[in-house]
């Protein structure tokens, strides 16, 4: 692995430490830095707008992976372009909680935990 390589199997914490150093770059190459007095919810909506830009991109490879498109489109989509746009989501989301001082792996665990004991509440009440 080269010494600024992200590790193969990154944790959310990891990922979270990434996009905060990312996240002071971007507010501070778009003077967005609210260390400096600008807005945060400018930074947010900037960042939401692009998390949905992402999101939509990845609906088209989702449309490519299932073979819903037009047949000029063939082989414009295959698993690393997938990939790429699962990751781009997965990033702009970690930025996003950044700028709005989420803890995104705090948050993910306890999504996972109310999600759990719903799903055995739900076994053994059936």
């Amino acid at each position: 692995m080269q010494p600024n390589a992200a590790p193969d199997d990154m944790s959310l914490r990891q990922l979270s430490a990434w996009a905060e150093g990312q996240a002071r770059r971007l507010a501070t190459s778009f003077g967005l830095d609210p260390a400096a007095g600008s807005d945060n919810a400018y930074f947010a909506l900037a960042q939401t707008v692009k998390l949905g830009e992402e999101v939509g991109e990845l609906h088209a490879e989702v449309l490519g992976a299932l073979r819903y498109h037009r047949s000029d489109k063939a082989g414009q989509y295959g698993t690393d372009t997938l990939g790429g746009e699962l990751a781009d989501v997965m990033v702009c989301l970690a930025l996003l909680a950044q700028i709005l001082n989420v803890d995104l792996a705090g948050a993910v665990s306890a999504k996972i935990e109310h999600l759990e004991a719903r799903n055995r509440h739900a076994t053994l009440t059936s």
